[in-house]
């Protein structure tokens, strides 16, 4: 016999894994199409309009003659309609849903019946149950027989015998033991109110006792599921008395911004996922247990089902039933005769509101009584389908698959087609706005093109207007030494703008380059305020760069204003001879004025007190400073040169430099020795040219020194190698003579100028020596090579040979230690002193990012606007000629490389001030404080979704840095006065008349 069972159990487990696995993904295909992004993509946006295109021959069938319904966006309507248009699109699909809903039982009286002070629940639960009824063995036929033939002998009438030949023939069977249960599947659908079950009011179940043969004892197991959807949503939108659906989006609300986007479209969208998610769960769960049960059943011999999984799964497949929810509209035509008729009748559970047909926004509206038919016509095919199904499809109790599992998965499915198509045809008035748009401007707006337009506005709006962060490092009425410019790099790389002012009166700058060194600045200090823009996810990059002239140099220095009058250096760099600097700088937004006091409203008060501090710290050293100091200029003044003195000495300059900068030389030392101010300019420079020329000679001789001291170093540990090599020589041959016979000793004794010969073979052995072990030796002295070049060659030939075959020529590993020069660095430790912001006149940076942070918390305005934070990054880049023919080279200065150029440029500006003694006068200050007005989407979904407008929120917030850097009032800035009394309307608390205008008007 064949026991099958345990091939029979592994071949039901390998079918239902695909069949899981198509479940999955059709799930997955549902979600994502039931829960679109709101952006609807051009390819869904096409692939509906098709599919609508392809439906609209349905719907001019249901209506009248000579009725051409078109797509709303092939029809003239005004904005209003929109609303409209949702508003019916939304109570059609409520009416179809209850369609639905009624087929599965729930009626119009079972809907008055549910008490609408509780939410309401639609649950459907499933359950299997097994009864294990008797053991069977069952011989099952095998194709194959056997044949056997017999004789037997007989007495036949005449008393003879006979032979008789007798054939049989068998059959072979398999003994295959059966196992019958009785199976008991059960499913209902209910409604209750609240948390509790106990009042629940079943509206479709059904329960089935079958029996299944199985051929393993351990096929089957008890199984339950259960899903619920809340439908309280649904049945808020439905008047109970009259039986009408009364969705409508609340146009005066606040959080209504579009047609699509608001309160009321929200919960719908949300409810028609959640009801889409919840059919396909329905739907897994009932199609999942039928196939355990109908795969599980495998009796010996076979006994196929009238109906399969895949006949059940078909009903899905059935599309002939109409869908009414179209964003349809029409052109606006003449009454005619038919519509005075009476109302079409309404057949469905629940019947549209009556609407003014007059309205100007209801023209272009499909009437209540075209949506009435289409309405009908949807109860009608639906009517349709269900039936064929009753009549194909068995209803016994005893059947595992039935007429109400085939309406079930029906309807469920047909339910989540209503639930797509609704969020599809949200989405599509949604991007016919954003089309409509597209067409008026000609294009699809990014945030490069706003940037562009705002620049181009800002110039006919504002006064002063922004000018771009470009600034040539000059003195008056010279030739520019170099550039400096902070340029933002997303699709296009351009130069940012700011609102610039030159502050007046400035206090001294001091930057202290040690606890002892502090320069004084008295340059030139601009104060710039730049508002970066963000939609989105977008982001622009952002880099400061700094481009030297040939022969002319600069050093900038980078770093945070600690007061009014204080930089606080971070990074430092000398650029000279066409360097072009490029510092990424890294921009770091701070939560918004009220998005910090939302989130400290329920701390503690010393928590507060605590993030109110810290803030206050974060806004203070948010202001970022870069300071341009020219070196020209102060070479002249540290000499006592005359000015402009240096312009043409470009060798001078480069040579100050390098003492300066690689030697650390006094500059007492150099600079000019006379006191009268008479004497002619090129005598001075003259002096300080011999000044340098004796500096510069000093350490020439220097250098000689130092190399003919490495030289002699080098000579003794050549010279003591060798006697060491002399050493080992005679004592090996020694030994050698010890060991050989008396005959060749006396031959291999050499002759008697052996000491002569062994000098000869050190100088043959340092001649033959090889290049590697030569330069592992370091430099030979001179004598010693002149030495080695006076020996005869035949004695160096003689003794080379010899050298090759007793000795060989050793070098050490370790090599003797080179001499290199090492620059002194003055050490920098200890703490910053005490340094106040006391003066009468300028302005204090630091208190700059508190006030714009105060003004755009009073103006209401600053739940976009964020303070912004600059540092530079800790990798730079730099291109650099070596020479003047060479090109330039890039290179990437990681933070050693940038930490020994602060290192050089402090070195030199520790030089040019005496160590903080002399002022220096050449030099500017940019201090630059930073925001950033955010918008969550993109510019086309903040115009279409949001429906803002980002010109007039950029207006805003330009109007309120431009304020606070210039210390005017914002409607003072604005050149015309139209735009003015725009603004006013637009932004009225940023717009407010100051106090003292306001008298001065009541005065006049």
């Amino acid at each position: 016999s064949v026991h099958n069972s345990d091939i029979d159990a592994q071949h039901s487990a390998q079918t239902m894994v695909p069949f899981h696995l198509l479940i999955i993904i059709a799930s997955l295909i549902v979600l994502s199409a039931s829960a679109l992004s709101p952006e609807m993509s051009s390819y869904h946006y096409l692939s509906f309009k098709q599919k609508l295109e392809g439906a609209l021959q349905s719907v001019e069938r249901v209506l009248e003659l000579e009725r051409k319904p078109r797509l709303a966006d092939d029809v003239d309507h005004t904005y209003g309609a929109k609303y409209g248009l949702v508003n019916l699109t939304s109570n059609v699909a409520i009416i179809a849903f209850m369609n639905c809903f009624k087929q599965l039982g729930l009626d119009a009286e079972m809907l008055k019946s549910i008490d609408r002070t509780k939410p309401a629940t639609l649950h459907f639960e499933s359950s299997t149950s097994l009864k294990f009824l008797k053991e069977v063995m069952v011989d099952v036929p095998v194709d194959r027989s056997y044949e056997t033939k017999e004789f037997t002998t007989e007495l036949d009438s005449s008393q003879r015998t006979t032979k008789t030949k007798i054939l049989k023939s068998m059959k072979a069977v398999n003994h295959i033991k059966e196992y019958h249960w009785e199976v008991e599947f059960t499913w209902s659908m209910y409604i209750y109110s609240g948390a509790s079950k106990e009042d629940k009011k079943v509206i479709k179940s059904r329960k089935c006792i079958a029996r299944i043969i199985t051929q393993s004892n351990n096929s089957l197991s008890p199984a339950s599921t259960s899903n619920g959807l809340s439908i309280t949503w649904l049945l808020q939108q439905i008047d109970i008395d009259s039986l009408t659906s009364q969705f409508k989006v609340d146009v005066e609300d606040d959080a209504t911004k579009t047609p699509r986007r608001n309160d009321a479209v929200d919960k719908a969208t949300k409810f028609t996922n959640q009801m889409g998610v919840w059919c396909g769960r329905v739907e897994r769960q009932l199609t999942g247990q039928l196939r355990i049960l109908l795969d599980t059943h495998n009796p010996a011999i076979p006994n196929p089902l009238v109906f399969t999984m895949k006949d059940l799964i078909g009903v899905k497949d059935r599309e002939s039933v109409f869908n009414p929810i179209f964003p349809l509209m029409e052109e606006e035509r003449l009454p005619t005769e038919g519509d005075q008729d009476k109302d079409t009748e309404n057949k469905s559970i629940i019947a549209l509101q009556s609407k003014n047909e007059n309205d100007d926004n209801s023209k272009t509206l499909l009437s209540s009584k075209d949506m009435a038919s289409l309405l009908n016509e949807h109860v009608r095919t639906l009517d349709e389908q269900l039936n064929e199904i009753d009549m194909a499809w068995p209803s016994s109790s005893s059947d595992i698959i039935s007429s109400s599992e085939a309406v079930l998965l029906f309807l469920t499915s047909h339910l989540k087609d209503l639930s797509t198509q609704y969020e599809l045809s949200m989405s599509y008035i949604e991007s016919m706005l954003e089309d409509q748009l597209i067409a008026a401007i000609g294009k699809r707006l990014e945030s490069t093109d706003l940037d562009k337009f705002v620049k181009y506005h800002n110039a006919r709006l504002i006064q002063p207007t922004p000018q771009p962060f470009s600034h040539a490092i000059r003195r008056p009425n010279h030739y520019p030494v170099g550039l400096l410019s902070i340029e933002s790099h997303g699709e296009e790389t351009e130069c940012i703008h700011s609102h610039s002012r030159e502050i007046k009166h400035a206090p001294i700058l001091k930057i202290p380059l040690s606890a002892a060194i502090v320069l004084q600045l008295t340059g030139q200090q601009f104060l710039h305020g730049y508002i970066n823009h963000r939609f989105g996810t977008s982001h622009k990059e952002h880099q400061l760069i700094a481009r030297a002239r040939q022969f002319s140099a600069f050093i900038l220095v980078i770093g945070t204003m600690t007061d009014g009058s204080t930089l606080d250096p971070k990074d430092a760099i000398i650029v000279q001879n066409k360097d072009e600097l490029l510092v990424p700088l890294l921009l770091e937004e701070l939560p918004t004025a009220k998005e910090f006091k939302d989130a400290i409203k329920s701390l503690s008060p010393e928590q507060q007190r605590f993030a109110r501090a810290y803030r206050k710290m974060q806004l203070s050293s948010s202001v970022f400073g870069i300071c341009v100091i020219q070196i020209k200029p102060q070479l002249e003044a540290l000499l006592g040169l005359p000015p402009d003195s240096l312009d043409k000495e470009m060798k001078l300059t480069q040579d100050l430099m390098e003492l300066f900068i690689e030697y650390q030389v006094p500059s007492d030392l150099l600079s000019y020795n006379g006191f009268s101010d008479t004497v002619a300019t090129e005598d001075k420079i003259s002096n300080v040219r011999e000044n340098v020329k004796g500096v510069m000679d000093v350490i020439a001789a220097e250098k000689e020194k130092q190399l003919k001291a490495e030289e002699a170093k080098t000579d003794m540990l050549l010279e003591q190698r060798l006697r060491a090599e002399d050493a080992e020589l005679e004592l090996r041959r020694t030994q050698q003579r010890q060991r050989m016979s008396m005959d060749y000793l006396d031959y291999s004794s050499g002759p008697p100028n052996q000491t002569s010969g062994r000098r000869l073979m050190k100088r043959s052995s340092v001649q033959s020596a090889t290049p590697q072990m030569m330069a592992r030796l370091g430099p030979l002295p001179r004598q010693m090579a002149q030495m080695a070049m006076r020996a005869p060659p035949e004695e160096m030939m003689a003794d080379s040979a010899l050298a090759a075959t007793e000795m060989s020529f050793e070098c050490d590993n370790d090599s003797p230690p080179s001499s290199s020069k090492e620059a002194g660095m003055t050490t920098r430790s200890g703490q910053k002193g005490d340094m106040q912001n006391i003066f009468d006149q300028g302005v204090d940076f630091t208190l700059i990012p508190q006030i714009l942070d105060s003004a755009v918390e009073k103006s209401g305005y600053g739940n976009a606007i964020r303070a912004t934070t600059i540092k530079a990054h800790d990798n730079w880049f730099r291109s650099r000629q070596e020479n003047l023919l060479a090109a330039p080279k890039r290179q990437r200065l990681g933070r050693e490389e940038v930490k020994k150029e602060k290192n050089k440029a402090f070195d030199l500006l520790d030089a040019l001030s005496r160590s903080g003694s002399l002022s220096i006068a050449y030099s500017e200050l940019h201090v630059v404080v930073a925001v950033t007005h955010c918008f969550d989407k993109s510019v086309m979904a903040t115009v279409v979704q949001d429906n803002i407008n980002p010109i007039e929120k950029l207006e805003c917030s330009t109007l309120l840095l431009a304020s606070v850097m210039h210390g005017i009032p914002a409607r003072e800035l604005i050149r015309d006065t139209n735009e003015v009394h725009r603004l006013e309307g637009v932004m009225p608390l940023l717009m407010e008349v100051p106090n003292d205008s306001r008298e001065d008007q009541n005065e006049e």
